[in-house]
């Protein structure tokens, strides 16, 4: 069987924070009647009964939101107390959380660090820059919460990694925020780009979904995000090779020595994970979280009728359906049309970021290749991408 990860949504789009950017808030639409979404536990074991019952190298599953930490530490124990009893004999079981990192107690994270989860925590630059757009419901700010967090979970051993939102307050201030991340200590980083709804020709059409992003004066244009992932790249080139890992340039070396697609994005089919809501609903992408969507319910069934389903491979093939012009680009086999959510899905364009990423790899593909062929130790096969 093909493997899959779950990205599971424990408390649905529930969430102690307002962040101004956030697209998934509106996804407590689709159950209006439960006003505090949470996995119960039937949904939870039952959940779990049918990912082991697929065959996977490694079982993974990473805990996101909304916010998962409102679900406590006693839903943890309960997850892996159940992951103990439920999986064979032998099986390797990675567990992520995806958080804010504002509600983590010294409980949660001792436990989290007991069984290895990895976090990923929300941080998207100094506190200026962070708090222009994620606060509290009051208004208030968060990112000294962040930081109280992240040092909970450092405390207990859990390793934490740094996920930065690229939106309109600090996509014009990238050294400021990577210097802030690795001075913070993280040394896994992923940049993230916060595209507004503006950028799509049209609008977004109703059949791929609302887009990954607010409206305008929130996002930033892909010439925008080009432009900094350059300047990243040349401040993590200049001195942190080696030291600091930026996901985003890791995945480039990933497919250039291994041929291998570190991203969803840089698939050739939208298929690596599913999407588990609070009540057991199953989606394809967290980007498509509609009822549209929807592949079924872990309640009624498996994961291999999920897959094998019409709507999944249909959801899957129209990956590779990209626009005429992505056949005649040189950077084909690196962006593979990038995510169909950041199309410019009317009459099948390109993404919202094509002339960003172009820029990006015109700057920096050479030194890209070079690294790559460190890495490998040979020089790039015949038929290799360049």
């Amino acid at each position: 069987m093909r493997a899959f990860s779950l990205l599971v949504k424990p408390a649905s789009a529930d969430c102690n924070l307002v962040c101004a950017y956030c697209f998934y808030l509106d996804k407590k639409k689709l159950s209006p009647e439960d006003q505090r979404p949470r996995m119960s536990d039937a949904t939870l074991q039952r959940m779990l009964e049918r990912y082991f019952a697929t065959r996977q190298q490694v079982y993974s599953l990473t805990w996101q939101g909304g916010e998962p930490a409102l679900m406590g530490e006693e839903f943890f124990q309960r997850v892996t107390d159940l992951q103990k009893k439920t999986a064979r004999k032998g099986s390797r079981i990675v567990n992520c959380i995806q958080t804010n990192a504002t509600l983590i107690t010294p409980e949660m994270a001792a436990h989290m660090g007991k069984y290895r989860f990895l976090a990923g925590c929300s941080m998207d630059g100094p506190a200026a820059l962070h708090d222009a757009f994620r606060k509290t419901p009051r208004g208030g700010p968060t990112h000294d919460k962040v930081v109280e967090g992240v040092g909970m979970f450092r405390k207990h051993g859990v390793p934490v990694n740094a996920v930065c939102l690229v939106s309109s307050a600090n996509a014009h201030r990238p050294e400021a925020v990577y210097d802030h991340l690795t001075s913070q200590g993280f040394r896994h980083i992923q940049f993230i780009p916060c595209l507004r709804q503006d950028s799509w020709n049209n609008g977004p059409d109703p059949g791929l979904g609302s887009g990954p992003g607010p409206g305008p004066g929130l996002g930033l244009t892909g010439p925008e995000w080009g432009e900094f992932l350059l300047r990243i790249f040349e401040q993590w080139f200049a001195g942190d090779m080696g030291t600091v890992s930026v996901r985003n340039f890791e995945s480039i070396l990933a497919r250039l020595v291994m041929g291998k697609a570190a991203e969803c994005r840089m698939a050739d089919r939208c298929d690596q994970y599913l999407v588990v809501e609070y009540n057991g609903d199953v989606y394809p992408c967290d980007f498509f979280v509609q009822p549209g969507h929807k592949l079924g319910n872990v309640h009624d069934d498996s994961f291999d009728e999920v897959l094998d389903s019409t709507g999944y491979l249909q959801f899957s093939d129209q990956k590779s359906a990209w626009a005429p012009k992505c056949a005649r680009c040189p950077y084909l086999q690196l962006c593979k049309g990038d995510c169909p959510a950041f199309r410019l899905t009317k009459n099948n364009h390109a993404s919202v970021l094509c002339e960003g990423w172009k820029y990006f790899y015109d700057k920096t593909v050479p030194r890209f290749m070079s690294i790559a062929r460190d890495i490998s130790g040979r020089p790039a096969p015949a038929g290799s991408l360049f």
